[in-house]
Order: structure tokens, then C-alpha cells, then sequence
């Protein structure tokens, strides 16, 4: 039996070879592009479900309480949360910090011949029972002792093998540091190299007990550098632990903020501040975390993934109408073929059966079509979509039940109409050419074609409004020019950086040269202040320490009052604001602000000598918060990194390579063998919406396989359409019309299917795209133009596909086709 219908199966594709080619082609690509979204999307859903205690691990968040009308969340947290955690929740079996202690030169001196030294910026700093938590596997070493000690590091494989070759590393020595300031670490443990799926990324963990500073800092809260998790007993009420969670910030932060902002909690609160703690699951991290501010990682997007396995399912489902669609297509053509196996005896279940094993057939046929496909499409899909996804069998044998379920579904899908309708005609009434389809056929027919154009209209304006919040994004007014800002990172190493930015400002090519603590996107220093004659109020400042030339640099406009000056020493003591800062404060922006003081409470006052206008410092999808510039001379607080940012001339990339050899001369002179780094402030704006850039990227080359699928459901539609009007055509040109009164009969019914279809498409469109839409901050309206240019390109096609095949049946003479008649 099988055979018999494998020879059927070789013998239709032989007879008709351009249709099943069209057919095979639809369900390779239907089968393609799911299995490259499934591996997409599997990878997104596995994110840390590796640990072995996946389910009950927990990150403590808090209210953001570095902004001021903030709803997001803050996944870093002050030292003090963990012990607080530790003394009154007893169902917190484990808890754990970790927090990125910052970039380290990290040196192998041992031989003296091969020094090997990395800027190592992927390090971690983690207590001692961090492997009790999370399960990253050991290749030597004795984890339980790993981290007990002070300046003990735990390499992955590779970067043992960085610095020690295939030597053994275990209980050999690093220096962290440089020049005088170096601390030796002693390698206790090597561990597998980080897995991909994990939202804890690390090179070197140290212990945390290496840093006096946080050992001595338990019971402060403000220090939130810490990204705090915590194993619970698997008998645990998360909902009870999360309300015990609601009564810590009262209890212990009171200290905190009498001892820094000589404030109690209860005044704090009653300033219309919020301070909650959330309990987030591990292994929602990386879908479920756009409202919150994370410190270790960057984190994807749910609607994202949901939107892609949205595609995944139209896909298929065009896939398979566009298979029923070519089947029916063929209809005149096979009719008499299940007539003749009617009258020799076959009943209505083999006929679909033979139908069925034909879809099932083609399915697999594209299966392993696909599966070979996927393999060559995979490395170009990884670039598009920054992943390391990969094809395995073996490894992931899940992706043959994947398969398999997908071969099955189709099969149905594809055949259950052919199949049904095929095999319930009267075989007499077939054989004289008296068949007739019927309304409900029809009506049939037409609701598949008019869901495919709904298919396909939404794709096509999800992909435009997409394309157009990215071009709004990149293109925004963030209050500074951005454009042709270099970066140079690590100035901190230059003893006289003060120096070094003079001597770059005398390359040609740099217009302006300021050094600085952060630049945008990334500043990283903040803390609470008070406002003069605000009744000890308490505001959250982010801040940077920049030298006179930062505001010119970066084109800044200055609103109010005046910049820092060189000749004015005591500007080391003065502070310039944001608007938003000013307006946070309870102060006025014009010049009653000036003169005015800024309490950092129990460290100094700070006289307002200016107000810079609002700009973006963070990513663009963030508000902007109260901001300060210190004087780069200021003893105020910073992680330490020091940057210089050069206003750089427009050129060709030979002018701008021949820039960037000069200032890596420069460094040489003033850094001596330390690496030189450089980035430029647009890449790093771009890079915070890389991720929905390659989103915009996959949509719109998955949009265009599935319309692609969808033109060739129409072609079969137009083909079976004519075949069955081939002799009214016939007729009307015999009584006298024309071409084009015959391509407006034909014509005229698929646009309005068209019509319908964006009618019907038009409220999907705008729900789904405005609960996209939703995560940005700043955001484009869903304009007209993308219905109308989305419409008017489904027409076109509709009507290109249509106009070929209805002017040769037009041309067609009548006489061949009526001469049965």
C-alpha cells in the first residue's frame, strides 16, 4: 500500500511539475522559517533553566529610588538587603550578592619572558556561597572552599587558558591592578565556560570578602551596586515571603537614612517617596524584565518572542492554505482521475486517504528539504539575530518531536480540503464535465484567500510602524549632538589626564576634547541630595565630574547661568544642574536658581552655578532623571573610571583612521603598554536597541516569506478560478467583450477580498502594534500611511499576479474553448 501510494505520489509530481514545485517550495519555506523561529524562541525560554535549582531561585528588586516619578523597577540593591534578608526571612535557605567590582588589569607575571596582561571588564565579585545557588560546573578545584578566602578568583576554561596556556592554573597567581595599586589573587577553581542562555555572564569570579569595604557594609542600603538573589525552600509561600519581603526596607533602612540623609523612613515615605522589594523568579529574568533597570545583562523582550511565534503559526497556516489552494487549483484536472477510482471501487475514506498521503508526503519531502536548508541558513540567522543557535539531532532531540508534530499538522491541515471535497463528488456528473463547486465551496475558497491577504496586511504595516519607531528612535533629538563623539575609556590609567586631553585637542581632526566620569549612555554615579530651603527633602541625583570644555564637547546648551571656568578655583566646589534636576529640587529654571545650594548631607554644600538643558544620559527608552556635573576636581564619589570624549571632525573613514593612529600615539606616550580602548557615542546609543533593530530585521524577512507563500495561495486561486470559468470567458467574447471588461469581471472580485481583508486586519494592526509600542518610552503614532502603503502594495501584487493569467485567458480563442459545446 505504501508503495502504491508512493508511485502515485512520483507520478503527480512528473505530471505536474510546475505546481508541485510551487507547492514544495510553500511548505520548505512554512517548514524553514518555524524551525528557525522554534530555535529562536526555545533559546529565549531557556534562558537559566540549566541551574539546578532554577525554580526557587529568586532576584530581590526594589523600588528605582534614584528617579523621581520612576515606576521600573532597580535589580541592584544595597549590601545591607542580603543580611536583612538572612536575619527575618528563615524560608531564604541561601542568599547571595553579586556585584561587578569594575575593570581590572589583569596580569600573568609568573614568567618573566611571557607576561600575559588583559583589560578584564567581566568580572564579578560574589560571596562565598554563590555555587550553593547557582550551578555553573567545576573542572578542578574544590568549590565549597573556592571563594572562603580573600583574593581568591575562579576562572572559566578559557580564560585559564588565556593566561596560563595548558599549563595548570590552580594555585597559581594574578595581579588585578596596575603600577603601584595591585592586589594578587590566587587561582582556587576552573569552571565550564559560561553557557550562552545564562543571564549571569562572568570571565573571573572573586571573592567578595577581597573588598574590606563591603564586608564592612552590611547594613547599608543606598550603595546599590548589588544584584541580590535568594534560594528558597521549596515549601515556601512566595507570595508569604514576598509580604515578610515589604517589611524590611522600614525596619533596617531607617539607619541608613538617618545616619546619610538624617531623614527617618517615615519622613522618607511621607515625601511621596516608595521603597518596596519585589521578588522576581530567575527564570523570568530575561523575557519579563523591561520595566526593570538591570546591572549584570542586557535582557530580551516577551513581546518579542510572543510576536515571532505569532509569525511562526501564520506561517504555517499559509503554508497550508496555500497548499489546499494549488490542490483545488487542480481540480479539472484530477476530478476525472478520482471518478475512474470511484467507479472501480474505491470508496470515500481511500480517496482521502490518498489525498492525505499526498500532503503527507510533500511535507516530508519538504522536511528533509528544510532541515538541509536550515543548516546553510543557520550561521546568516545567528548574525542577524547576535545568537550561537545550532542544528543538532543529536544533541536536541526534541527538534525531531518538533518535526515530527509539524509534518503531522501540516499533513492534516494541507490535505483535509483537497482530501474532503475530492472525494465527495458524483463520480457520473464528473465524467460529463456537469460538476459544479458550489456557494459553500466557494465561500470556502474566498475566506481562505481573504485570511491570507489579513495575514498578510498585518505583517506588512507590523514591519513598517517597526521600521519607522526605529527611525524615530535613531533620529530623536536626545539634547546633545551625538554624532562624530569619540570615546577614549580608562584614563584613569594617565597619571595627568589633564595633560593627555590638551594633547589630543592638537590633533588634527579634533575640534574639542574634555575628560570626565560617564558619558552618554552610560553614567553610572548617583546619590541623595537636598535642595536649599526645601525642608530636608531628599532627591536623588545622578551624577558625573567633568572638566570646562564637557558641556561644549558634547554640545550641550546651556539654559542658565554659566559654565565651569579654569581660572575660577572655587568651581572645584560648585555644581551645574538639569532642568529636571532644577524642577525636582522645588526650584524655578531661570536665574533665581543660581546661587542657590545643594546639601549632600553630612559631606558637603554644593553652589548652583548653572542649568543645562535636559538630555538624554541613559538609553532613549529611559525618562531622563535629575542630573548634576561636578568639577572633574571634585572629591565627590565615582567607581573610578575616567574617560576622555573628542568632538571630532566629519571625514572620509581614511581621514577617520588616520585620527584614531594619532590619538592611539598619544596614548602610548601618556598610557605607556596599556590597552588603548575607544568607542563612539552613536554605536553606544544604537547598541541599547540592537535587539529590536535584529527584531525589525527577522520580522520583515519573515513578513516577506510569508507573502511570498500568500502570492503563490493567490496564483493557484486565480489558475482554479479560470479553469472554471475558461468557457464563460469563452462566451462573453463571442457576445463581445473586451479584455479589459473580462479582467475588471475577474479582477473586481479579489479586490474586494482585498478590501475586506484590510478591514479586518486594520483593529489586529493597531492592537497588536500599540501593545508593542507600549515598551518604548518615546514612541511614534501608528500613522494612516502605513495602512495605505501596506493596502495599496497588497492591491498591486494582487492585481500584477491576476492580470498575467486573466489577459491570456482573455486572448485565449473562444472556438477551443466551446468547441465541445
Amino acid at each position: 500500500m505504501i508503495k502504491y501510494y508512493l508511485l502515485l505520489f512520483v507520478r503527480n509530481i512528473k505530471r505536474q511539475r510546475l505546481f508541485s514545485a510551487i507547492n514544495l517550495l510553500g511548505l520548505t519555506a512554512g517548514i524553514v522559517s518555524t524551525l528557525l523561529i522554534y530555535l529562536y524562541v526555545d533559546r529565549e525560554f531557556s534562558y537559566d533553566r540549566f541551574h539546578g535549582n532554577a525554580e526557587n531561585i529568586y532576584r530581590i528588586n526594589q523600588t528605582f529610588i534614584w528617579g523621581e516619578n520612576d515606576n521600573n523597577q532597580f535589580a541592584s540593591l544595597g549590601p545591607g538587603v542580603a543580611y536583612a534578608i538572612k536575619t527575618d526571612i528563615p524560608e531564604a535557605t541561601e542568599v547571595t550578592r553579586v556585584q561587578p567590582p569594575g575593570d581590572f588589569l589583569v596580569t600573568n607575571a609568573e614568567d618573566k619572558n611571557n607576561i600575559r596582561a588583559f583589560d578584564e571588564s567581566n568580572i564579578l565579585a560574589v560571596d562565598s556561597n554563590f555555587f550553593e545557588v547557582f550551578t555553573f560546573p567545576l573542572v578542578k578545584g574544590d568549590i565549597k572552599t573556592a571563594l572562603q578566602k580573600p583574593h581568591s578568583a575562579i576562572l572559566t576554561e578559557s580564560t585559564a587558558k588565556k593566561y596560563f596556556g595548558s599549563k595548570e592554573a590552580i594555585g597559581k597567581f594574578l595581579q588585578f591592578g596596575e603600577d603601584s595599586v595591585t592586589e594578587t589573587y590566587e587561582v582556587t577553581a576552573i569552571v565550564r565556560d559560561v553557557p550562552d542562555n545564562s543571564y549571569i555572564e562572568f570571565d573571573i569570579l572573586v571573592s567578595m570578602s577581597s573588598f574590606p569595604r563591603i564586608m564592612q557594609s552590611n547594613d547599608l542600603w543606598l550603595w546599590t551596586t548589588f544584584e541580590t538573589f535568594v534560594l528558597l525552600d521549596k515549601q515556601a509561600s512566595v507570595p508569604a515571603f514576598e509580604a515578610k519581603l515589604q517589611t524590611l526596607p522600614r525596619k533596617y533602612a531607617e539607619g541608613t537614612l538617618q545616619r546619610i540623609m538624617n531623614q527617618s523612613f517615615d519622613d522618607y515615605i511621607k515625601s511621596g517617596k516608595k521603597w518596596d522589594l519585589f521578588a522576581q523568579p530567575l527564570t523570568s529574568i530575561r523575557l519579563h524584565s523591561t520595566n526593570v533597570y538591570n546591572r549584570l545583562n542586557n535582557v530580551g523582550n516577551a513581546n518579542t518572542v510572543y510576536i515571532l511565534m505569532g509569525v511562526e503559526v501564520l506561517i504555517i497556516l499559509l503554508s497550508c492554505i496555500n497548499f489546499m489552494n494549488l490542490s483545488t487549483a487542480q481540480y479539472t484536472r484530477r476530478i476525472k482521475e478520482s471518478s475512474l477510482r470511484k467507479i472501480m471501487g474505491s470508496d470515500k475514506i481511500q480517496l482521502a486517504l490518498h489525498f492525505f498521503s499526498e500532503a503527507f508526503m510533500f511535507c516530508c519531502l519538504a522536511a528533509l528539504i528544510g532541515l538541509g536548508l536550515v543548516q546553510l541558513l543557520l550561521p546568516f540567522f545567528n548574525v542577524l539575530t547576535e545568537s550561537q543557535l545550532s542544528l543538532n539531532l543529536l544533541q536536541h532531540p526534541d527538534i525531531l518531536w518538533v518535526l515530527l508534530g509539524l509534518i503531522v499538522v501540516m499533513s492534516l491541515l494541507s490535505g483535509s480540503y483537497p482530501a474532503i471535497f475530492l472525494s465527495k463528488f458524483s463520480p457520473v456528473e464528473a465524467m460529463k464535465g456537469k460538476l459544479r463547486t458550489g456557494k459553500q465551496g466557494k465561500t470556502l475558497r474566498n475566506g481562505l484567500v481573504t485570511f491570507q491577504f489579513v495575514i498578510s496586511m498585518v505583517l506588512i504595516v507590523c514591519t513598517i510602524v517597526v521600521f519607522q519607531q526605529l527611525r524615530f528612535l535613531g533620529q530623536k533629538d536626545i539634547g546633545f549632538d551625538r554624532e562624530n563623539l569619540m570615546i577614549i575609556n580608562r584614563v584613569e590609567w594617565i597619571n595627568d589626564a589633564e595633560n593627555f586631553v590638551h594633547a589630543l585637542e592638537n590633533i588634527p581632526g579634533v575640534e574639542k576634547a574634555s575628560w570626565c566620569s560617564g558619558v552618554p549612555p552610560y553614567l553610572a554615579d548617583g546619590d541623595q541630595f537636598s535642595g536649599e530651603d526645601s525642608g530636608g527633602k531628599i532627591t536623588p541625583l545622578n551624577y558625573i565630574k567633568a572638566d570646562e570644555h564637557y558641556a561644549a564637547t558634547l554640545s550641550i546648551n546651556l539654559k542658565v547661568g554659566r559654565n565651569f571656568f579654569k581660572d575660577i578655583p572655587g568651581d572645584k566646589d560648585r555644581i551645574i544642574l538639569n532642568e529636571t534636576a532644577v524642577n525636582a529640587l522645588g526650584w524655578n529654571v531661570d536665574e533665581s536658581v543660581l546661587g542657590k545650594k545643594v546639601d549632600y548631607p553630612g559631606r558637603g554644600r554644593y553652589e548652583v552655578i548653572g542649568v543645562v538643558k535636559d538630555f538624554h544620559y541613559w538609553s532613549i527608552n529611559q525618562p531622563i532623571q535629575p542630573m548634576a556635573i561636578f568639577h572633574i576636581k571634585n572629591d565627590i564619589f565615582t567607581i573610578g573610571k575616567k574617560y576622555a570624549v573628542l568632538r571630532v571632525t566629519p571625514g572620509s573613514e581614511e581621514s577617520l583612521t588616520k585620527l584614531i593612529a594619532s590619538v592611539q600615539k598619544n596614548w602610548q606616550l601618556h598610557a605607556g603598554n596599556h590597552p588603548f580602548q575607544y568607542d563612539f557615542v552613536d554605536d553606544s546609543f544604537e547598541r541599547n536597541f540592537r535587539s529590536q533593530e535584529k527584531f525589525g530585521q527577522a520580522l520583515t524577512v519573515f513578513s516577506a516569506l510569508a507573502i511570498i507563500i500568500a502570492c503563490f495561495g493567490l496564483l493557484g486561486m486565480i489558475i482554479y478560478t479560470l479553469e472554471q470559468r475558461t468557457k464563460e470567458i469563452g462566451i462573453r467574447k463571442v457576445v463581445g467583450a473586451s479584455v479589459w471588461n473580462i479582467w475588471m469581471l475577474v479582477v473586481k472580485d479579489y479586490t474586494l477580498l482585498i478590501m475586506a481583508a484590510i478591514a479586518l486586519s486594520t483593529p489586529l494592526c493597531i492592537w497588536g502594534l500599540n501593545s508593542w509600542l507600549e515598551a518604548f518610552q518615546y514612541r511614534v503614532p501608528i500613522s494612516p500611511w502605513a495602512f495605505i502603503i501596506a493596502g495599496g502594495s497588497i492591491l498591486a501584487t494582487a492585481w500584477t499576479i491576476t492580470s498575467y493569467h486573466v489577459i491570456k485567458a482573455a486572448l485565449t480563442n473562444p472556438v477551443t474553448v466551446l468547441k465541445d459545446e
